[in-house]
């Protein structure tokens, strides 16, 4: 009896790495995936009812392996529990590696990432199991009759991306960090990941929920808005903050005008999960931002929080992208960012892209005039005069 376990909607760019799993891309009858003639004949038969929007067999999937065991080998309990969790840690670097108001960008969801694990013993039948309130059904098929159509709103997700350094810092971190506070870590990420489908069906206000949940957990915060709010602003330390005082937003629960905009957003953004998590499914409370703006800048930020944590734990490097998101953060709340800009040039030209480009400009910039700092460019330009000349008189080098 054989085992496949595969993601038949994930079309990952390429074979990755996570813990105790790799992460195979597959395609079609193609042989170079390394897995055999006979394996990848099998492995077609399984697919065979995956279909795609237009009714065809899915012709790019992902398969995943337990460390070096064959593809199509059976695990124990204990290993497929593994699995799961690093998939969950896939499909987070997936999330953290979107490109938003970017149509050509990278971009996926979390349902992209759904697994299935199916035996196969050459019969022309399969057994179909699905959850029930009370437990378990299952059902026996034939296996060239059943079809299992890609959902909409993975359709119009793309290749699948991973960050490979997020994806290495976490592997290190999973093995360094004790059972306790691995759990809480892996209580956010779910969190995160669940309130990240892009299935029309999910409500808003449960996205809400878990995400309030997630950064929460990765805080190892009180279930209190402030509380959250003040560790959430004391890891996303922006170069230059942006002061309530100085915003363009406003909000009548606002008091301390001297108070920075992404502690009030995440304040804000806290405080109504109250009302959602209570079974309200509309708030009363004063909002600066809209609901999507809200979910978008908590996209934004859960992933900042955790290679910022990372980095403190001495497993992750921040990277230049990372320090502009983290310096344009702020900023980016302050604006009407899900409009386009008045003057857009292209499809890709966003005001978030704009304010990335900018910062990471000014990154650049700074790392150049430090860099010729340490080599002693400008005290060499101080000699000078003024003059251009070197102060050195002729004679003195011609000697």
């Amino acid at each position: 009896m054989a085992t496949l376990h595969f993601m038949p909607w994930c079309r990952i760019d390429k074979a990755y790495a996570i813990g105790e799993i790799t992460i195979l891309p597959i395609q079609r009858g193609d042989l170079r995936s390394g897995v055999g003639q006979s394996t990848v004949a099998t492995i077609d038969k399984i697919l065979s009812g995956y279909k795609d929007l237009e009714g065809r067999p899915v012709k790019n999937f992902a398969i995943v392996r337990y460390d070096d065991l064959d593809v199509l080998a059976d695990i124990t309990d204990e290993q497929f529990q593994i699995m799961q969790d690093c998939i969950q840690l896939a499909c987070f670097a997936g999330l953290a590696k979107r490109a938003y108001f970017d149509s050509l960008g990278p971009y996926c969801n979390t349902d992209c990432f759904i697994s299935y694990g199916q035996r196969y013993s050459g019969s022309q039948f399969t057994a179909l199991s699905s959850r029930r309130r009370d437990g378990q059904a299952s059902d026996m098929r034939q296996l060239a009759k059943v079809t299992l159509s890609m959902p909409v709103h993975i359709s119009n997700a793309g290749s699948v991306t991973l960050d490979d350094a997020l994806l290495s810092a976490l592997a290190e971190f999973r093995k360094a960090a004790d059972s306790d506070e691995w759990a809480r870590w892996q209580n956010a990420i779910a969190c995160f990941n669940q309130a990240n489908t892009d299935n029309e069906t999910v409500r808003h206000q449960v996205e809400w929920v878990l995400m309030c949940s997630a950064l929460e957990h990765i805080l190892d915060a009180k279930s209190e808005a402030k509380d959250v709010a003040r560790r959430f602003a004391d890891v996303i330390l922006p170069r230059e903050p942006v002061q309530i005082k100085n915003s363009k937003r406003r909000s009548t629960s606002w008091t301390n005008p001297e108070e920075h905009l992404r502690f009030e957003w995440m304040r804000e953004f806290y405080r109504i999960r109250g009302d959602f998590a209570h079974g309200k499914l509309v708030t009363r409370q004063p909002s600066s931002w809209n609901v999507l703006e809200h979910l978008v800048l908590a996209a934004i930020a859960f992933p900042l929080v955790v290679r910022r944590l990372l980095e403190d734990a001495g497993h992750y490097s921040l990277t230049e992208r990372d320090m502009a998101e983290i310096n344009c953060f702020e900023r980016l709340a302050d604006e009407q960012f899900l409009a386009d800009p008045s003057d857009q040039r292209h499809s890709g030209d966003s005001i978030w892209s704009r304010l990335i480009s900018e910062e990471t400009m000014s990154l650049i910039m700074g790392k150049a005039v430090a860099d010729l700092e340490s080599q002693g460019f400008f005290h060499e330009l101080d000699e000078d005069n003024g003059t251009g000349k070197s102060a050195t008189p002729i004679e003195d080098v011609t000697e």
